[in-house]
């Protein structure tokens, strides 16, 4: 959700342009649908923020399947190096509306990132984690994660949303520091 919201604009805090006293979305990408489908690995589409040019991209694969997308884009050329990397992640044991930033590191259970680890070789990539547990006890993993949220919920998950985008810009400008330096100045946010 965060990264189709980046797509269109609407968790870039930087794309809201006021014009004849009504704030509009301004889109980063040429298209109105910035992912087209394909049947590879992933879909993806390209940015360019604070004159930075970015390659926004969701793997098609299931969660726990992402490496395969990395390992395409590596063989690509379009990843060079991990810590050009910033990898968005759901985390379960992380509370609802919570977010993490991490310079590398274990997968810390997550799936989708053990993947990742593996397809690179490395674990030294960046990940913002966003907080959606912590799971009931009882409930099926796999159940909970692709449940609907409340709208309570979403409310909170959408605060999330907005002060991970704060990050993920800070990130596109000034790197892993000023990533850092943005999540010190949030106030829910977990180091």
């Amino acid at each position: 959700m965060l990264v189709d919201g980046i797509a269109d604009g609407s968790f870039v805090s930087s794309a809201v342009v006021e014009q004849s006293g009504t704030s509009l979305i301004r889109r980063f990408f040429s298209s109105k649908a910035p992912f087209g489908k394909t049947s590879g690995k992933y879909v993806s589409t390209e940015g360019n923020l604070y004159s930075t040019r970015f390659l926004l991209v969701k793997p098609t694969t299931y969660m726990n399947e992402s490496g395969r997308a990395i390992s395409h884009l590596v063989r690509k050329g379009k990843i060079n190096d991990p810590s050009d990397l910033l990898v968005l992640v759901d985390d379960v044991n992380l509370e609802l509306g919570k977010i993490r930033l991490r310079e590398k590191g274990s997968a810390g259970g997550q799936n989708g990132l053990k993947s990742i680890i593996a397809a690179l070789g490395s674990d030294s990539f960046h990940r913002l984690r966003i907080g959606i547990g912590p799971k009931p006890p009882g409930n099926d993993l796999s159940r909970f994660v692709l449940a609907s949220f409340k709208p309570d919920e979403r409310q909170l998950l959408n605060d999330s949303f907005d002060n991970a985008s704060l990050v993920i810009e800070s990130w596109l400008q000034g790197g892993i520091s000023a990533a850092f330096t943005q999540m010190s100045q949030i106030g829910n946010a977990v180091n």
